[in-house]
């Protein structure tokens, strides 16, 4: 049974959608959150009612949420669905019953093929399974991808495929087809979706016939992403957080962690080895990190030290969690207890310590002394890119450049600070993605700016919003929207800086992203806008 919704036909059992032009086919997870908004429709249905019901087998920051809520918007209309901020959702849209044969007719015999190849399949995998009874089986599901940009839409079902391939290619375990796993959430959706999401992941592992199932979530900037992966076996589940450069480096690591996790496992003997406890833990903070509710991840992260007092990454996040808290100087504590760990060890952690310590310095001044504040952060991000330099590390040159410039701007040396965004600009020209030269554009209107440079700032404005526009980033626009308001505040234009604010509100409430609903409320309340991410 098909129903219309602003002129658009869709089937809330396939969550195929039929244009005039087109066919589009809803994600699993959104087509969940907009049955139970239509279902739910004659009140709010809360933020964490939501997430409890559709992703409970698993913990998710609010922005998986936000991002179904607008692919539903992106589909039928950003007045479909009412946001209510800081509490949920409620579907608002008219909703009609619609019958159309021939387009159930156009989709069956597709529908129908794809039902007896799997079927095939799975019986080879039956057969597969008897002829191998002591051979783990393991199936990865579709990578959930957090990136809010167009560049990385191929990760879902791709990251799924490689995942696949690789550890098929490295490993002697039974790797479930992308197919086989692709066609089991179908049937999980079409036959019993809301039966399942009061349940919990373990049907699926029955449906697969798996004993290990991997969960994996992309989230992080291009050059510094963040694999988070939870590996079900059993009614255990481990957790783990993965930094890499690239997102197939993550993946490779990933595969060559579940290969010589799980080479020899025996569903029997299952046992946890001493130190996922330290990485269970700071995954754990990790993700109410990304929620911004760094007073409950604090603990995790010191439980997590307390573990493996070398787990540098924790200790980074438990800093940039104090930092956010408004404890600085606390936060620059840890820090340089990472210097000092770190070492010899040459490695991002260390460039991250002294890039961080820099970062705080200059954007939350501490002293009544601002020019020796401003030494300081010069003299460790100097480090920084020093070292970065050393391991030509392209992308922690980019960001020192920056943070030098803007220190430069901020002494009023105008001639140096233009030279070291120019370099800074340079570098991030260099990456296939685009919209990290967001941050080095600003920069150079603000200098054009406080130099009376109105065209030119203007100019650079304009290039970052396009940028951010084109690649999709939510979060940029946010911050491109609000330097134009900073810089109009500066011109005593409260009007049109105002104007300015509202528009990064509508774009950040439109994502549901908490953090930028954040930044722009300290726009408006007259604070500082910046956090330690």
């Amino acid at each position: 049974m098909r129903h219309r919704i602003n002129g658009l036909s869709v089937d809330l059992k396939t969550g195929v959608v039929l244009t005039s032009s087109e066919r589009i086919v809803i994600r699993s997870k959104t087509l969940q959150v907009l049955v139970k908004l239509i279902c739910l429709r004659d009140r709010i249905v809360t933020k964490q009612e939501l997430l409890e019901d559709i992703w409970h087998d698993v913990i998710v920051q609010e922005q998986v949420l936000a991002q179904s809520v607008k692919e539903l918007r992106d589909i039928f209309g950003s007045d479909v669905i009412k946001t209510f901020p800081r509490n949920g959702y409620q579907w608002v849209a008219e909703l009609t019953l619609y019958s159309d044969s021939t387009s159930r007719a156009v989709y069956k015999k597709p529908l129908f093929q794809l039902g007896v190849i799997t079927i095939i399949a799975f019986l080879g995998l039956i057969v597969t399974h008897i002829f191998n009874p002591q051979k783990l089986t393991i199936a990865f599901l579709p990578v959930d991808n957090a990136m809010q940009d167009k560049e990385h839409n191929w990760v879902s079902v791709q990251g799924l495929e490689y995942l696949n391939q690789r550890l098929a290619q490295t490993s002697e375990l039974d790797v479930i087809g992308s197919g086989h796993v692709l066609y089991a959430l179908e049937r999980l959706d079409i036959d019993k979706r809301y039966a399942f999401s009061q349940s919990n992941i373990y049907p699926l592992i029955a449906k697969l016939e798996a004993d290990l199932l991997v969960k994996t979530r992309l989230t992080g900037f291009p050059l510094d992403y963040q694999l988070h992966y939870f590996i079900h076996a059993g009614h255990s589940v481990e957790r783990g957080v993965i930094n890499a450069e690239t997102v197939n480096f993550a993946f490779d690591e990933l595969v060559e962690i579940v290969a010589n996790r799980f080479g020899s496992y025996q569903p029997t003997n299952f046992q946890f080895h001493e130190n996922v406890f330290s990485n269970e833990a700071f995954a754990r903070g990790v993700e109410l990190y990304l929620k911004n509710k760094f007073e409950q991840a604090t603990p995790l992260f010191a439980s997590a030290l307390q573990s493996n007092h070398e787990l540098l990454a924790a200790r980074r996040y438990l800093a940039a969690s104090y930092a956010n808290m408004d404890r600085q100087d606390e936060a620059i504590v840890l820090l340089e207890k990472n210097i000092e760990l770190a070492g010899k060890q040459q490695n991002r952690e260390l460039i991250r310590a002294h890039l961080m310590i820099g970062y705080l310095k200059i954007n939350w001044p501490h002293t009544n002394d601002r020019e020796r504040e401003l030494h300081q952060a010069s003299e460790h991000i100097a480090l920084a890119k020093q070292l970065a330099e050393q391991q030509q590390d392209k992308l922690f040159i980019a960001y020192s450049y920056e943070e030098l410039g803007k220190i430069k701007r901020l002494q009023g040396q105008y001639v140096q600070a233009i030279r070291l965004l120019t370099l800074a600009l340079s570098y991030h020209q260099e990456f296939n993605s685009t919209y990290g030269q967001t941050a080095a554009l600003i920069e150079l209107a603000k200098v054009a700016a406080e130099q009376l440079e109105l065209t030119e700032s203007t100019r650079y404005l304009n290039q970052a919003l396009t940028i951010a526009e084109r690649s999709n980033a939510q979060a940029n626009l946010v911050w491109v929207y609000l330097a134009k308001a900073d810089i109009a505040r500066s011109q005593l234009n409260e009007g049109k800086a105002k104007q300015y604010a509202l528009q990064a509100k509508k774009v950040a409430q439109h994502n549901d992203n908490q953090l930028l609903i954040s930044r722009v409320e300290a726009w408006f309340n007259h604070t500082s806008v910046y956090s330690v991410n």
